[in-house]
């Protein structure tokens, strides 16, 4: 009896210490994968491919199983994991498959939303904000943003997640928010802030999100959006005026001309340090960097035959030296008001700094003029100011009560205008 309780004891030994390595060894397996999915993760890159197969040379396999591989050149006991388990086919475990680093993914992401849900709570008050924007497979979603200030006084802004599509009306967007946050155990009451774009939906005085926010917590104060309001503004202004209409379809025309060849395009690149740019549809700030190009690269732009006329006039010099200055402006001031630890009051006197900026300009006509001429050789250059299909102007001078004379108006002095 003593002797088969001592193999017993051996046996049992045996399979502890059996047991113990296998999991270290799992253990070890695991932290590699995690290890992968972290770095995949935090740079926003995909994980599957179009055939998950180890080994495989000719297809897809994806960014996990090439940065598996990749560390399995240099780490043996990896190497021999993959070489073991690598393609184990269903219902066998290697914890190499999509469906481990599904798991890992999913954990991770709980553990970031309970850590900022908890820095939300210990800083006590927080304000929202909400977007709506189409995916690349055109489905819209809903970004939640909580913004709070940590005990230091650092402002921290926070995406919680995407909400799922609820529509564009109001009250659908107003008790989906509304669920989050008690999703989350963060009470209303000490909702402070609201910020979203200016669509009606969402900032309408009456039936908005703002307004319907405001009847669970009044002191849900809502500011607008202050980097949007800027793009609407700039935006309008520029639409109410033909002259710079048209002079942005002129650098969009250029950048159509030389993306459709790429003849053109290699041609471009030798004498061009910066490429030409399409015009942003969404920031209208942005077109700073077509514009931009525009001016550096105007006299190598002048040979493209089908826009040489166009080219050769002051007018399309003067746009491109003026709208440049402005948009330059425009873009850092944007870039400024979306910083996220931006005071309210900054907001106020950036606005008011750029409106003098451009009031201004009202006064430079004369110097853009005179730059826009150094872009040209006098032969090239075309001064006459083109207007089509508009009325011919007048200016009125009153003598007297009685007298009025009417004078043409320069075509300079209309382009001042």
């Amino acid at each position: 009896m003593k002797e088969l309780a001592s193999d017993l004891s051996k046996i049992n030994t045996k399979l502890m210490h059996q047991i113990e390595t296998e999991k270290k060894y799992w253990i070890s397996v695991l932290t590699r994968v995690c290890s992968v999915v972290k770095s995949l993760a935090s740079h926003g890159l995909s994980f599957r491919g179009d055939v998950e197969k180890f080994g495989s040379s000719t297809s897809n396999t994806g960014n996990f199983i090439m940065m598996m591989e990749l560390l399995a050149e240099y780490d043996p006991l990896l190497s021999e994991h993959i070489s073991k388990y690598g393609n184990p086919g269903k219902g066998n475990t290697s914890y190499l498959s999509f469906s481990t680093y599904e798991q890992f993914i999913k954990i991770m992401s709980e553990k970031v939303i309970n850590t900022i849900v908890d820095e939300i709570k210990s800083s006590k008050y927080f304000s929202i904000s909400i977007d709506s924007t189409p995916d690349i497979s055109h489905t819209d979603q809903l970004s939640f943003v909580i913004r709070y200030v940590l005990s230091n006084g650092e402002p921290i802004e926070r995406f919680i997640g995407f909400l799922e599509n609820v529509g564009h009306k109001s009250e659908n967007l107003a008790e989906s928010v509304l669920l989050v946050l008690k999703k989350y155990n963060l009470d209303v009451c000490y909702l402070r802030g609201q910020s979203y774009d200016n669509a009606k939906n969402m900032s309408g005085i009456y039936s908005g999100v703002k307004a319907r926010i405001k009847q669970v917590s009044p002191l849900a104060d809502f500011v607008p959006c202050s980097a949007h309001s800027l793009n609407l503004v700039g935006s309008c202004a520029a639409n109410c005026c033909k002259e710079a209409n048209d002079f942005f379809l002129f650098i969009q025309n250029i950048f159509v001309f030389f993306s459709s060849s790429t003849h053109r395009w290699h041609k471009l690149s030798q004498y061009s340090i910066s490429t030409v740019k399409s015009l942003s549809t969404t920031r209208w700030s942005a077109r700073e960097d077509a514009c931009h190009s525009l001016k550096k690269k105007l006299e190598f732009y002048k040979t493209t035959r089908g826009l040489i006329r166009q080219m050769n006039k002051l007018e399309t010099a003067y746009m491109t030296v003026f709208w440049s200055d402005i948009l330059h402006t425009f873009n850092k001031t944007s870039l400024l008001l979306q910083s996220v630890d931006i005071y309210i009051s900054t907001v106020v006197s950036l606005y008011n700094s750029l409106i003098e900026y451009v009031q201004t300009l009202r006064s430079m006509f004369n110097d853009y003029e005179k730059l826009a001429k150094t872009m040209f050789d006098n032969d090239d250059l075309i001064t006459d100011y083109e207007h089509k299909n508009r009325k011919q102007s007048y200016i009125t001078k009153m003598i007297d009560y009685n007298d009025i004379i009417k004078s043409f108006a320069s075509k300079q002095s209309r382009r001042k205008v």
